[in-house]
């Protein structure tokens, strides 16, 4: 009997598991903006010079949260610089300028020029 528990207790942390990883992957997509990761949860604002993304994983002191940084070095971007609310993330020669609010980010393409490494 105790190993019929245990049976049903390791089957049900296996399932929540694979839900979490699948779930890890649904969170996110990518960007319009050089196929930067954002949350699929948060709504997205198109503006000309980049996009305008309201959700609850970024705030201004902070940044990107926890579960989003890891998200985006996941993905292959790394921090090349921070000042003030703006960060510049590089991948393949690819730049974007992430700068965050409380519950609210925008993203837009950015140019090495000008940032120190």
């Amino acid at each position: 009997m105790k190993t019929r528990r245990m049976g049903k207790w390791m089957a049900f942390m296996i399932g929540m598991v694979l839900i979490s990883g699948a779930g890890w992957f649904y969170l996110f997509e990518s960007s319009k903006v050089n196929d930067f990761p954002i949350p699929s949860t948060g709504t997205v604002h198109e503006k000309a010079e980049g996009l305008l993304i309201k959700t609850h994983l970024v705030s201004e002191v902070e940044g990107p949260g926890v579960l989003y940084a890891m998200r985006i070095r996941q993905d292959g971007w790394k921090l090349v610089d921070r000042e003030g609310l703006a960060a510049w993330y590089e991948k393949d020669g690819r730049m974007i300028e992430l700068t965050t609010f409380d519950d609210e980010l925008f993203l837009e393409p950015a140019e090495r020029a000008g940032i120190e490494q």
